[in-house]
């Protein structure tokens, strides 16, 4: 595979390249010179390759694959996650054998056999020569291209307006790494949270660096706890997260210990009971004192 990539300086003048946006004019020249790009314009290129060499989420690059796959400059292949640059051939034919040999080659290590079939009926049709080919752009792609645009531009200002949390605008999980204070991301962790980004989703690690910030551990092995015990739970969504911790929280309300009671001692109790006798005796009236009591009233003449 060559080091280089050579790039035209008429790259910035082309009729199709003057339309796009500064971030698909990055995309499409990344397609290009990206680290597995080759000599037939045909190779595996995975979307967490992508994320890791561009700094752009999941998100944004199936975005950004999509648009390109629409334009009919690309075809991305899911099951062998290979991409082909359709006009790939047009500027990068060289007669040499070398070139030749090496084309034969990488044609042989491709996986999914129709693009073979579609790179030899380009090479077919193909002119070769050094004139640089403008791509065209009729209007009909360019309405398609903002209509889309349009729809993009949508979704996102809906899910500004229905988020609630402190971090609205799109962002990776490898930059919130190195954002909220994990320390620099190694290559190492990168191919961990590639690994899980494939097993959970990007929102879901995003969510567990937010646990471990709330907790103060800012560490790679205490998220990675987090995930697997979502894994072994089969969690696949932030609600789900969510109800599970508002449950824990009920459960450990209800379960606290009550208080307690102090026991009264038995000498205690019997005494408040002989107090409580005394006070009935007192307030008891003999039949001698009544009648001394009657016999007195009668002498005074008064009568009850």
């Amino acid at each position: 595979m060559s080091k280089y990539r050579s790039v035209q300086v008429s790259y910035w003048q082309d009729a199709f390249v003057l339309d796009l946006t500064p971030e698909e004019k990055y995309f499409y020249i990344y397609l290009m010179t990206n680290s597995k790009a080759n000599q037939i314009g045909i190779y595996e290129l995975p979307k967490r390759i992508i994320e890791t060499e561009t700094g752009y989420n999941r998100e944004t690059v199936e975005k950004l694959l999509n648009r390109f796959t629409d334009y009919e400059k690309i075809i991305y292949n899911e099951p062998t996650k290979e991409v082909m640059l359709l006009n790939w051939s047009k500027h990068n034919w060289n007669n040499s054998p070398k070139v030749v040999k090496r084309v034969e080659d990488e044609l042989k290590g491709v996986k999914f056999s129709p693009f073979i079939e579609k790179y030899r009926e380009s090479i077919e049709n193909t002119e070769f020569n050094k004139v640089s080919i403008q791509y065209p752009s009729s209007m009909d792609i360019r309405e398609k291209r903002k209509e889309k645009r349009e729809k993009e531009k949508e979704k996102e200002n809906e899910k500004k307006n229905a988020s609630t949390g402190s971090f609205e605008i799109p962002i990776s999980p490898f930059r919130f790494y190195e954002q909220n204070g994990f320390g620099a991301l190694t290559p190492y962790v990168g191919e961990k949270v590639n690994g899980w980004i494939d097993d959970l989703s990007e929102e879901l690690i995003i969510h567990a660096m937010k646990i471990a910030i709330e907790n103060g551990v800012l560490k790679w092995n205490y998220v990675e706890s987090i995930l697997r015990d979502w894994t072994n739970r089969k969690i696949s969504s932030i609600e789900e997260v969510e109800a599970i911790r508002l449950q824990r929280k009920q459960q450990s309300f209800h379960h606290r210990k009550p208080l307690k009671e102090e026991k009264v001692p038995e000498w205690l109790d019997e005494q408040k009971k002989e107090r409580a006798g005394e006070i009935v005796v007192e307030n008891t009236v003999s039949p001698e004192m009544e009648e001394q009591r009657r016999l007195l009233l009668e002498k005074l003449g008064v009568k009850e």
